[in-house]
């Protein structure tokens, strides 16, 4: 119950956030224009600089190379989403192309940060927290190419370019930075923590100004949805979870990917989508849905399965 009690407490914020940027929206404080120009400055200035202020913050080199499992395995299960992704995407009854990529991206990518770390905390405490900030850098790796590469694009040179963006480039240059123990300038490191929190508010704002953009939609094809829901909340945590306990690793290490796998969809991914042609809509009802459905999934995945 206080799992579920803390999972509801993360989502409650993260919808109160999505309020605010729908009300901008409405009160058209923030246009398609505004939504835009946000989606930009949190894609291309504000993830980086989090990711790079995250990483040289929070590890060092020897942290890196003793606990390299977990980014690995960040990594791998994004992997192994993405090539279920392809093959339940074929069950889609309104599978057009941008739907099915959005669909693969989302069992590419979850929330594999925000709402995990609440429950990590809240179950086991700080030492978990740090765990997966660690399994962080393999999924932030993952999200930026594996879940970029679920939108494709109209050749395999467009494809690539969308790959190496500046968020990659931010999570190689923050690791050769801890790798060679290079310490940012007080200046640098304080900037790239000040804006970089500010990424996280924004993007939920910008969140929500898209779903408002596209709340007259939210009913539409829900079969795909709820089959969605279903895939990423249920389908796709089993096949990782029974597979992990078939691998010889530290039980701590194993609740973290665990906890990680019951996570619903990725809530940015509405903003990427928008850059790197998805289905907006469909992002907008799998991140309300999914995120929704996790207040009991998660918890009874949790009881069930670990």
């Amino acid at each position: 119950m206080n799992v579920a009690y803390q999972t509801f407490l993360a989502i409650l914020e993260t919808f109160i956030a999505f309020g605010i940027g729908a009300f901008l929206t409405r009160k058209k404080i923030i246009d398609k224009n505004g939504i835009q120009q946000l989606s930009n400055l949190t894609l291309d200035i504000l993830f980086p600089l989090m990711t790079i202020g995250s990483i040289t913050r929070n590890f060092k080199a020897d942290q890196l190379l003793g606990t390299w499992i977990l980014p690995v395995m960040g990594f791998a299960i994004m992997a192994f989403g993405m090539l279920l992704g392809k093959f339940f995407s074929r069950f889609m009854r309104y599978g057009t192309k941008e739907r099915k990529a959005m669909f693969q991206h989302f069992c590419t990518c979850n929330n594999y940060l925000f709402l995990p770390l609440i429950v990590l905390d809240n179950l086991w405490g700080d030492k978990y927290v740090s765990l997966l900030l660690l399994m962080n850098i393999g999924s932030t790796i993952g999200f930026w190419t594996l879940g970029i590469a679920a939108f494709g694009g109209s050749s395999r040179q467009e494809t690539l370019k969308n790959i190496f963006s500046v968020n990659l480039y931010s999570v190689v240059i923050a690791l050769l930075l801890v790798a060679f123990d290079i310490q940012l300038p007080t200046v640098l490191a304080k900037v790239c923590n000040t804006m970089g929190n500010a990424a996280l508010p924004l993007v939920l704002i910008g969140i929500g100004a898209a779903i408002y953009n596209s709340a007259g939609k939210l009913t539409n094809h829900l079969f795909d949805v709820f089959y969605l829901s279903v895939v990423r909340l249920i389908l796709l945590p089993i096949a990782i979870i029974l597979l992990l306990k078939l691998l010889p690793i530290p039980e701590d290490i194993f609740r973290v990917l665990a906890v990680v796998s019951l996570m619903p969809v990725s809530s940015s991914s509405v903003l990427v989508a928008r850059r790197y042609g998805g289905d907006i809509d469909l992002a907008s009802q799998a991140i309300i849905i999914t995120t929704l459905l996790s207040i009991v999934t998660a918890p009874l995945m949790l009881k069930i399965l670990l």
